[in-house]
């Protein structure tokens, strides 16, 4: 079986797939339920609302495939399948092109096995997944455009083709490879290649950074743009405020830097003397360098692990897990070590081993990077670039592991210790990625229970029926409850008394939300109760006289959001309230908005906000909530029900609530808005008052 993978044969390649498919089905399935992650749980949420999108080509692909499936899992394991095939086998063309990589295919693939960023990058639904194959891609055609005299326009059109498409399939993947292609370009430069060329493979790049202009990914930007801001460094921070233009100053200094580099090197003989030195001494003593590496690496785990601590400490359920689980990362690094240091014996044309070193550079800036990063935005954390670079690292690792396991395979005197020591680190790899209930707390999964009661139910809570608790997988559940297009939320257990189950299966059960939508047009406000949290007093005047408020009563009127008025942090708190402000995210029984306020330096200064309008009954009497990240989004509302709701009752006759967004138009404020002195940005009435929705929320 060993020689028939190892050979370029449809036999061959047939049997390869089988071991990677029985892996496949080992990850996904071995622990009698359906493993996946957050970022995958959270791309097949998006299904139907949208989201945040760091690539815009795999949340397609899912779509497509969930159009004629109709299942949302299925779809997403299809997809993952399909790429967990025919992922080593793209790996391994691109080493024979890329490393000159000309041993069996056996030893590669077992390489791939034992590293389980690998295993993850491969089997995980995401948009790293294209991103990096796009990317390789793109690679091998540039290193082609270098070597070979092909027609300018051919590479003109091909270069800007795959920028393009990597630029759709993956933002971190296009910053990636974008300094992959410079470094190789450099390194192009200094044997000699026609400038023309290094131009013709970059300058395309601007097409992808272009994209970074696009709606799509507007609120992928905003969330780079809230990491830099809120970072402890001050460089970072000013390319929060200034992201576009950093953006593009950016890159025309990676376009310009790369020929003077190259004509540095080339008239500084001694940078050349000094690696040569260096590669001998290194050569002399591959031992005592091969543990120095194997220390390095040690340290650079320990302190991404620290960064990371409070979640790697609740994912094993003993500290002990934590080194058998990543034996075969172990492993792989120290394979990777030697490998390297044993091919500076090599006389070698292509830039494998300088690439290689390059990525050590960027994982290492990567970790520099991630000490300075806020922890986290809502459920995504920043603090793991290491861990991202280091999953483009393995990549490039391959074939310096493979040559490692090939020879020691071959090796009388250590064959049968490697192979033990081999197994065992391939299968704490696999373990690692399927995550077993006996080594892992490990919430990301779904039941055929989750399954078939999420398909049948609308936006409510799951619970365990017998105990009234949130399941484990109550994460996962909600994003499978917006991949059917509904909210799903764990009963918090504070909501009393819970409205009765629509459906159980098995211990698994739903219940519907508890809030009463009421018509906007069936309350009359001049007899309304304003309360307003800590909303100037100055607006509570403008708005007695827009709605002709005399005296108090019903409705109660509640203006603000959850930070600014209590009423309202309880209505939300208690499900009373179909719709939800939470800063930068709305978020309604059957959709979600995004990046919902646009603001400025100086607290304040906001020149775009989203607005909810609603109307509930709670206990039996009428509340109207209008509610927004800022308070020109409130006051926007408040024209919106005054101006044209109130006046048109007709036509707004069922309608509970309105999801609107004000933008700035005229330059002005009205005073009771207005920051700080000389603010022109705010409400007035000479702004747009945009309807982004309506409707009357049913329960199911």
């Amino acid at each position: 079986m060993v020689v028939l993978i190892s050979k370029n044969s449809p036999m061959g390649k047939t049997l390869a797939a089988g071991v990677f498919l029985v892996v496949w089905f080992v990850i996904r399935f071995s622990s009698g339920r359906i493993t996946t992650t957050f970022d995958e749980a959270y791309y097949l949420s998006t299904l139907r609302i949208g989201g945040v999108y760091s690539g815009m080509i795999t949340p397609c692909v899912l779509r497509a495939v969930n159009a004629i499936i109709s299942n949302p899992v299925i779809s997403l394991l299809l997809v993952s399948l399909g790429l967990f095939i025919v992922y080593p086998f793209l790996l391994l063309r691109f080493h024979k092109s890329f490393s000159g990589y000309s041993s069996m295919s056996f030893p590669f693939f077992l390489a791939l096995l034992l590293s389980s960023h690998l295993l993850w990058s491969s089997n995980e639904v995401r948009p790293q997944q294209i991103g990096t194959l796009v990317g390789l891609a793109l690679l091998l055609f540039i290193l082609r455009v270098h070597e070979e005299d092909l027609p300018r326009f051919k590479v003109l059109l091909g270069v800007s083709v795959l920028w393009v498409l990597l630029g759709l399939a993956h933002i971190l993947s296009f910053a990636v490879f974008l300094a992959l292609v410079w470094f190789v370009g450099v390194l192009e430069l200094i044997r000699g290649r026609p400038l023309k060329v290094y131009f013709l493979s970059l300058v395309p790049s601007f097409f992808a950074l272009f994209l970074l202009f696009m709606p799509g990914y507007e609120t992928m930007v905003f969330s780079i743009k809230w990491m830099f801001k809120h970072s402890t460094n001050t460089l970072f921070h000013f390319l929060g405020w200034n992201f576009y233009s950093s953006l593009l100053l950016g890159w025309l200094f990676l376009l310009v830097s790369g020929p003077i580099v190259a004509s540095l090197w080339r008239r500084t003989p001694t940078f050349s003397l000094i690696l040569e030195r260096i590669r001998g001494e290194v050569v002399r003593r591959a031992g005592l360098y091969t543990l120095l590496g194997t220390l390095a690496m040690l340290a650079l785990m320990i302190l991404q692990f620290y960064l990371g601590r409070n979640v790697y400490e609740l994912v094993y359920r003993s500290p002990n897990f934590i080194v058998i689980m990543q034996a075969g990362n172990f492993l792989f690094g120290i394979l990777t070590i030697a490998g390297f240091i044993g091919s500076l014996n090599e006389k070698r044309s292509d830039f494998s081993r300088e690439v290689l070193v390059f990525m050590v550079v960027l994982m290492v800036f990567a970790l520099l990077v991630s000490t300075v990063m806020p922890a986290s935005f809502g459920s995504f954390g920043f603090r793991n670039w290491m861990i991202r670079m280091y999953q483009y690292f393995v990549v490039f690792s391959l074939p310096f592991v493979a040559r490692e396991i090939e020879a020691l395979l071959g090796s009388l005197q250590w064959r049968r210790a490697f192979v033990f020591i081999l197994v065992f680190g391939i299968t704490a790899s696999v373990l690692n990625v399927s995550r077993p209930p006996i080594a892992y707390n490990y919430p990301y999964y779904w039941t055929g229970c989750d399954l078939e009661l999420l398909s049948r139910v609308g936006p409510g809570f799951v619970y365990k029926g017998d105990t009234l608790t949130p399941p484990e997988n109550s994460l996962v559940l909600s994003f499978l409850g917006w991949a059917y297009g509904n909210r799903i939320e764990p009963y918090p257990g504070n909501v009393e008394p819970l409205p009765e189950s629509d459906l159980c299966v098995s211990d698994l059960c739903h219940s519907p939300y508890p809030y009463r939508e009421i018509p906007l047009t069936s309350v009359n406000l001049s007899r309304a109760t304003i309360v307003t949290g800590n909303i100037p007093p100055d607006l509570v005047s403008w708005i007695r006289s827009l709605f002709h408020i005399r005296g108090e009563g019903d409705p109660v009127l509640a203006l603000g959001n959850s930070t600014l008025n209590p009423l309202i942090s309880k209505l939300e708190s208690q499900y009373f309230l179909p719709v939800v402000v939470n800063y930068s995210v709305i978020t309604g029984p059957h959709f979600r908005y995004y990046f919902a306020i646009r603001e400025g330096r100086i607290k304040g200064d906001v020149d775009r906000s989203m607005f909810v309008v609603q109307a509930v009954l709670v206990n039996d009497t009428p509340v109207i909530v209008i509610s927004s990240p800022s308070l020109d989004g409130v006051a926007a509302g408040l024209w919106l029900l005054k101006n044209e709701i109130l006046r048109n009752r007709t036509k707004w006759g069922n309608v509970s609530f309105v999801v609107g967004e004000w933008d700035e138009m005229d330059g002005r404020v009205l005073p009771i808005v207005r920051a700080y002195s000389g603010d022109k940005n705010g409400f007035s009435y000479g702004d747009r008052i945009k309807i982004l929705r309506i409707g009357t929320v049913g329960k199911p």
